[in-house]
């Protein structure tokens, strides 16, 4: 009976993978032709990945018989602390497939994360080479494989060019010092493994860390975490069935052939040596090729577990390839580089340029996490705050030596491999000096800018109360506890009406708090968004089951919760709003509705909860009215139920094109950032989420179905809920049906009726208001 049982959800399974991938290529990407190359970024680019490693397929040279690989992994740092691509394999098949016709196609099957060509002939049933390229789901390792089709057999010349050549001596933006870079080098490892080509680039004698925690005052960190640069190696073992060792670059078919596979197996580790890295490698490509299946299986399992399908077919496939973007980047406790993915494409000189460069802003990097949450990715999600975990002793430390005090604070812009932040923005020339005090950062946009450790402290709540993963609350209750211990901590002053004062602060970017020491009236008084963030996060700490919380630490949070001021609110047109600050300076300096802060991220306003009107009076008054890029009126106009113009908003990032240089309908504009943004994208797929499926928040772990939701739009749908709740189903002219599982969570579930409200036009962006990072803006 066991086995029967077992077998029928086997089966079930196994026909929900077929139906969500006979949906799923639906999205596939298809060109037929190639655009005109940009001079600058390689134009006819799609992406591969597993997680951590990825590529950009390159198909500009397949006319000439070859497709390029330009490869990155998230793991690859250099000495000056940035993020790097490891190099370029180019393949090239001889004779040319076009000599036998002029089909052509390019395709990414997302089904099975594949970019696939047919090359020549005259048809897709009548082509002449057929050729693939993925990243193993389970393995660090590319493989590509040709398939003649007819008897033609094809020779390959598969050659691994190196991104840097030469020694570079710069100094790194937003740095104080200038640090080399050394050139990639090729290795042969022949003897232990013949026929193969073999190079990488060592960080050798990097002084990084040590000059990053010196220049910040906080040497005395320098023992919490270990050094991340010094020894760091990425590379490659480039192999193949049947290709020989023709130079230290370039591998060879020993003779033609109708079928042809080519694996690329990438490593990056800290070694103590070359050549141990490289003993490594080799062991890793002595592996071979992974099974297809296996891959298969992984990526049928992620497009069964999830979907969002609206009838509007623009709409449904932006947010499929963006959950393929988050997949294929999101499997390694590296986060998402909100600046370019891992599939910035530019051409030499500039091939591991990104505006921004190595550190990550918590506005950005936050976006493309919170949707994980409906769809079940909470594995993804998890390696969020894994990055941060690393850090954790890091950023207790420096609290200690900053503030005298404990807890754990991390500023807006972060580096992800130590929790540091930008030396030119804590004040270039700083090390060793005290005035101003030393948990000072020069920068206006940075120094009191700290409330995103909130932000990730609810993420991490969240996780637990969708997935009951005990274990990984355990993990990483740490980082939130020590977030709030931080706030119990920061301020002391408390005011006429019992609680604290927070002051000195800023409402993230754009109320800011410049020069020392602050002065009253031009800095930020009880900002929202932290108020919102500990009313938030506070609640749900104590309601944790118990034994997770000494009952010390209960204690002294119970306290502090009864100490922290209630939400800044003043008038407009009459109606009650929520305000950015309780006295705000003067001007603004970046374009963040704050004062909606209390609706996305902290969710203590929204559909079906008190005090809706307040939220949408104050959403109707909101200064910044743009919505590209981090700009979160979508998300804030899902989350208060308003379906019109959440489907305005969302509708407008669908039908964004591509950033210029691109081609991919994914890789989208840098708004306020650097192409190809993590940001426009991920706001579009958190407001569709929330368009389709929120959390009440109350103990019951109410769900609402539809709750801003357009009749307009059909949809079908499966999403994940609190409690481990999948709620599958459709919406076909108004008329919706669904089921629960478990069923046991069917009471929770609340269905909404969808909106017959027209959908209103998305709001131009305003002609002032530039978006500023280090006073530097961008319009």
């Amino acid at each position: 009976q066991e086995f029967k049982k077992r077998m029928r959800v086997i089966t079930a399974l196994a026909l929900l993978a077929h139906v969500a991938l006979a949906a799923i290529s639906d999205y596939d990407v298809t060109w037929t032709d190639l655009a005109p190359e940009s001079s600058t970024e390689y134009t006819n680019t799609m992406p591969i990945g597993n997680g951590y490693l990825a590529a950009n397929v390159l198909g500009g040279d397949a006319h000439s018989g070859a497709i390029t690989l330009l490869i990155s992994q998230a793991g690859a740092w250099s000495e000056a602390g940035e993020l790097i691509k490891v190099g370029f394999v180019n393949i090239s098949f001889s004779p040319n497939p076009f000599s036998s016709g002029n089909f052509f196609q390019m395709k990414l099957n997302l089904s099975t994360a594949t970019v696939q060509f047919l090359l020549g002939g005259s048809s897709e049933q009548d082509h002449a080479l057929a050729v693939s390229a993925y990243v193993d789901a389970n393995q660090d390792t590319i493989v590509v494989t040709a398939q003649s089709g007819s008897s033609t057999a094809y020779s390959a010349t598969v050659t691994s060019t190196l991104v840097r050549t030469q020694p570079q001596t710069f100094t790194p933006q937003f740095d104080c010092t200038a640090y080399t870079v050394s050139p990639d080098q090729f290795a042969d490892v022949t003897a232990s493994m013949p026929d193969t080509v073999a190079f990488y680039h060592r960080n050798f004698n990097t002084s990084f860390f040590k000059n990053t925690l010196t220049g910040e005052n906080i040497p005395a960190a320098m023992s919490s975490i270990p050094d991340r640069f010094q020894g760091r190696t990425t590379g490659a073992v480039v192999f193949g069935q049947g290709l020989k060792r023709v130079s230290q670059s370039v591998l060879a078919s020993a003779s033609p052939s109708t079928s042809i596979t080519v694996g690329i197996a990438v490593l990056t580790s800290i070694a103590p040596t070359a050549q141990s890295w490289l003993d490594a490698a080799v062991a890793l490509a002595q592996k071979g090729i992974p099974a297809l299946s296996e891959h298969e299986a992984w990526w049928a399992a992620i497009w069964a577990r999830s979907y969002i399908e609206p009838s509007d077919f623009i709409v449904a496939r932006q947010y499929a390839l963006e959950r393929y973007l988050q997949a294929v980047q999101a499997r390694s406790p590296y986060p998402i580089k909100f600046n370019g993915l891992l599939f910035t494409a530019n051409r030499a000189p500039n091939v591991d340029f990104r505006q921004w460069g190595g550190l990550n802003w918590w506005q950005n990097l936050r976006l493309p996490y919170y949707n994980m949450l409906g769809a079940g990715d909470t594995d993804m999600l998890a390696t969020l705050f894994e990055s941060f975990l690393a850090d954790l002793p890091l950023a207790k430390a420096r609290t200690g030596i900053y503030y005298n005090f404990s807890g754990s604070f991390w500023p807006e812009y972060t580096h992800p491999l130590m929790g540091t932040t930008h030396p030119n923005s804590y004040g270039c020339g700083r090390g060793g000096k005290t005035n101003p005090p030393i948990g000072y950062s020069e920068d206006p946009w940075n120094h009191y800018n700290f409330q995103g450790g909130l932000d990730l402290s609810l993420l991490i709540l969240d996780h637990y109360v969708h997935t009951q993963d005990l274990a990984a609350l355990k993990r990483y209750l740490p980082i939130a506890l020590n977030v709030v211990l931080f706030y119990s901590h920061r301020w002391s002053q408390i005011g006429p009406d019992g609680k604290l004062v927070f002051f000195p602060t800023q409402s993230l970017e754009t109320w800011q708090c410049p020069g020392y020491p602050p002065n009253e009236n031009d800095c930020a008084t009880n900002d929202a968004p932290t108020i919102a963030g500990l009313q938030a996060v506070l609640p749900r700490l104590l309601s944790l089951p118990a034994g997770l919380i000494d009952n010390s630490t209960a204690q002294a949070l119970a306290a502090f919760q009864k100490l922290v001021p209630p939400l800044p609110t003043g008038t407009h047109q009459g109606k009650t709003v929520l305000l950015p600050c309780e006295k705000c300076p003067p001007r603004t300096s970046n374009v963040e509705n704050t004062e909606l802060y209390p609706v996305h991220p902290y969710r203590l306003y929204g559909a079906g909860k008190p005090g809706l009107d307040v939220a949408v009076a104050t959403f109707a008054a909101k200064r910044f009215t743009s919505d590209i890029g981090w700009n979160q009126n979508a998300m804030d106009a899902a989350l208060l139920g308003l379906a019109g113009q959440a489907q305005a908003y969302v509708t407008a990032r669908a039908n964004t094109g591509p950033a210029p240089g691109y081609r991919f309908p994914a890789f989208m504009p840098q708004e306020q950032d650097y192409a190809p943004s993590s940001d426009h994208l991920g706001v579009f797929s958190n407001a569709l989420t929330y368009m389709l499926i929120q959390s009440l928040d109350d103990a019951a772990q109410t769900i609402q179905l539809l709750p801003a939701w357009p009749c307009a739009w059909d949809v079908s749908f499966r999403v994940h809920g609190p409690l481990n709740t999948v709620i599958e189903g459709t919406l076909t002219k108004g008329q919706l049906t669904f089921d629960v599982t478990p069923a046991s969570r069917k009471a929770a579930v609340t269905a909404i009726p969808c909106q017959t409200t027209a959908p209103l036009a998305a709001p131009a962006p305003p002609a002032p208001g530039p978006a500023c990072k280090l006073g530097v803006c961008a319009l």
